[in-house]
Formats: structure tokens, C-alpha cells, sequence
């Protein structure tokens, strides 16, 4: 995922063009690249519940150089692009790697019930996932997580943790078909506004600057 600030001089005038003027177009390109970085940010936090540190420091900037075209980009680092990809462009979600774990397929997903440990962000810690992956089995009472459905009553298929001296199944994660996510956050939108408000105005400083 990536946004570029671009601006191009046609090819008949590039000579003509000032030197100052080609290194003040990459400082504006590349100070309004960081105005886009602030404005993605700010948008995170109304868009998501408690966004956690990690995913505040998604976004990057490769500064813009001065020449006859001038861009600078802001982009998604990979690790933060694999899940905030599905909040901007929507979709279902693919299968997680501790879900492949726990034995689940292709477009099959696990999701927590309250019963399940939560950070102070919503998510299962990464300490709680190994816990249950390490120690689960699919039948008897000799591990404390049970994977699968229970015997007995209506109850679906998931995480299960064994509670009262193995007395009582308690739900942690039910598996589910898919997981449709909806578009929530417009990192286009953000962006567009962001470059209309920004650039001229940085542009501007930089040439009165003798940038």
C-alpha cells in the first residue's frame, strides 16, 4: 500500500525550469508526504478501537528528490500492510498462521468470545496463542485446551478450555467460514485531502526559504 506526491514538468520546458525550484517541489513533496504520514495516523485512531502502538508506526516516507519528476511516496511497512490491507480495501479475511495451528483450513477463521484473554487493545496476546497452541489436544482431558466440538447440547466447533477440574468446557475462540471485513478506513480520501490542504502551502515556504 502506497500513496505518491508526484509532480512532473513537461519534458519541452524542464530545462527552462530554476534549480531552486526543482529542490523547493521536493521539499514540498516530501514535507507533505509527513503531512499525509500525521493525517493516516489521525485517521486511525477515529477508524479503529484502540489501535495499538505497533499499527500507529504502519506508515513510512521515502523522501522526494529534486528532478524533472519529483515524488515523494508514504507507505504501509509489510508486517502492518497484511491487516490493514483488509480494512481499506475490505474482503474476507485469509486464514491466520496459529489458526492453521489449531487446525483450521483455507478461509477459516478463529474468533475470540469474552472468555478469551484480551490486551489492553482487544487482541489475544501473542503469549496466550502459543499457550493454547501448545498446549491442546482433540479428545480426553490430558491437555488443558480442547479443539473441536463438544459432545453434548448445540454447542459449535473452536477453542475450549477445560475449567473445574476438567468438569466444565468453557468457549474461547469459535471457528467460523469466513470473516467479511468492511472498508473503514479511506487512506485514499485521507490522502487527496491531505496533498489539497498541503503542498501549495509547503511549496511556498520552501521557495521563500531558498530551499
Amino acid at each position: 500500500m502506497r500513496i505518491a506526491i508526484t509532480t512532473t514538468q513537461p519534458t519541452s520546458l524542464a530545462a527552462t525550469i530554476p534549480p531552486q525550484y526543482r529542490k523547493a517541489a521536493a521539499v514540498a513533496a516530501t514535507r507533505t508526504a509527513w503531512d499525509v504520514r500525521e493525517g493516516l495516523m489521525a485517521g486511525m485512531q477515529q477508524a479503529f478501537d484502540r489501535p495499538t502502538p505497533f499499527t500507529m508506526r504502519a506508515w513510512r516516507v521515502d523522501g522526494a528528490k529534486a528532478g524533472e519528476q519529483v515524488e515523494a511516496v508514504v507507505w504501509a511497512a509489510p508486517l502492518q500492510a497484511r491487516y490493514l490491507f483488509w480494512q481499506i480495501e475490505g474482503g474476507q479475511r485469509r486464514t491466520k498462521g496459529f489458526e492453521g495451528k489449531m487446525g483450521l483450513h483455507s478461509g477459516e477463521v478463529a474468533l475470540p468470545t469474552d472468555q478469551a484473554t484480551r490486551d489492553g487493545y482487544g487482541n489475544m496476546p501473542l503469549s496466550f496463542i502459543k499457550r493454547v497452541a501448545g498446549d491442546k489436544n482433540t479428545g480426553g482431558t490430558a491437555k488443558r485446551f480442547f479443539v473441536g466440538t463438544p459432545k453434548g447440547g448445540d454447542r459449535a466447533e473452536g477453542v475450549w478450555a477445560r475449567v473445574g477440574g476438567n468438569k466444565r468446557l468453557v468457549p474461547l475462540m469459535i471457528f467460523a467460514t469466513e470473516a467479511q471485513y468492511q472498508e473503514r478506513f479511506d487512506m485514499s480520501a485521507i490522502a487527496g485531502r491531505t496533498v489539497d490542504a498541503k503542498f501549495e502551502s509547503q511549496l511556498m515556504r520552501a521557495l521563500q526559504a531558498g530551499a
